[in-house]
């Protein structure tokens, strides 16, 4: 099973969206946890809404992603950003990566949501730094 954490702060707006596209890109299995840094706003409203397991955590996108990982209940863990939007192929991806014993954790190739060229210039920077470094972010 996969166990979705998403640290959260303050991230109402969009997280309806995020929680949404990633059950439909993981599956009815798939555990989604939002995890929360102390939101003023209504994300955690939003995220029990949506059907995700909620967890209060202290500020800070590391412990909020540590204490996510400490209550996922999958083999596989998946880390987003409350604003991300998985490939709608991400589930099976994931599953099949996971099957290959050389592979130790991998990342989607960055896309933003905004014209110009700029951004396609960042996400291809960073795409080429995750392939060459074996980085993930």
């Amino acid at each position: 099973m996969i166990s979705a954490v998403i640290p959260a702060l303050n991230e109402a707006k969009g997280l309806s969206q995020t929680l949404g596209q990633a059950r439909s890109a993981l599956g009815r299995d798939a555990e989604l946890i939002v995890v929360d840094g102390g939101s003023m706003d209504e994300t955690v409203a939003v995220a029990e809404r949506q059907g995700a397991r909620v967890i209060a955590s202290p500020r800070g996108r590391g412990r909020q992603m540590n204490a996510g990982a400490t209550a996922a209940q999958g083999d596989l863990l998946l880390f987003l950003h409350a604003d991300t939007l998985l490939p709608p192929e991400a589930g099976r991806l994931i599953q099949e990566a996971a099957r290959d014993p050389r592979v130790l954790g991998g990342n989607f190739p960055l896309r933003f949501d905004a014209p110009g060229v700029l951004p396609a210039l960042f996400a291809a920077v960073y795409d080429a730094r995750s392939r060459r470094q074996r980085l993930f972010y």
